[in-house]
């Protein structure tokens, strides 16, 4: 069972593990669309509370979440929301995301000092990571459930009902419904669970006070 822990939603490097610190630097100029660096760092945080628990290797796996969505800046904003959340129109842009998103990886990882095998390991959770259902290795499982938890995070939820204007209190049933099939590692269904119950919670208690 994970232990209490809590989501930090403001970003600072000196927050990020001394290892890993370099490769965020680098991947900020590519995250300024989407809200992509606070994204990135909620899916980072999630990612080490599910390396601790269910293992796996975090030299793969941090590098991953840092970096995996760097392609969204190829595409163009006015495609983005097209593109991912509640009613994805344009699969196109969604794979492209990915794709740009090895080579920029790629990049970033030479620039940090990276090479060989483990870059190949990296920027192959990042080639999927959202077009592929299926945990293709622990880390991937790891990467897919952390960036899923961000939807379920007070931050991703807040963020994506004002993005895509949707009611809370609508989009909230049709979230759950969704999140069931999700989650592949057992500490990620249960940190969703986790997740699910606090928003469950937050809700009610605002429809109580505007009732």
């Amino acid at each position: 069972m994970v232990p209490t822990y809590s989501i930090d939603e403001v970003f600072d490097l000196k927050k990020i593990e001394t290892p890993y610190q370099r490769i965020f630097e680098l991947a900020i100029p590519f995250l300024k669309t989407r809200l992509n660096l606070p994204h990135t760092y909620i899916v980072y945080q999630y990612a080490q509370l599910l390396l601790h628990e269910e293992g796996g290797s975090r030299e793969i796996t941090l590098p991953a979440c840092i970096l995996h969505d760097v392609g969204w800046s190829t595409i163009p904003e006015d495609q983005q929301l097209r593109s991912f959340g509640p009613n994805i129109k344009d699969l196109e842009a969604r794979r492209k995301h990915e794709v740009e998103g090895v080579s920029i990886a790629k990049q970033i990882l030479s620039r940090a000092g990276y090479n060989g095998s483990l870059v190949e390991r990296i920027v192959a959770i990042i080639d999927g990571h959202d077009t592929t259902a299926n945990a293709r290795s622990l880390e991937d499982a790891i990467t897919k459930d952390s960036d899923k938890l961000f939807r379920l995070s007070a931050y991703g939820f807040r963020v994506d009902c004002e993005r895509f204007q949707v009611d809370p209190q609508t989009y909230w049933p049709l979230l759950l419904k969704r999140m069931e099939n999700w989650f592949l590692t057992p500490t990620g269904k249960e940190l969703a669970a986790r997740e699910a119950r606090e928003r469950t919670r937050e809700l009610q208690e605002r429809q109580e006070r505007s009732s």
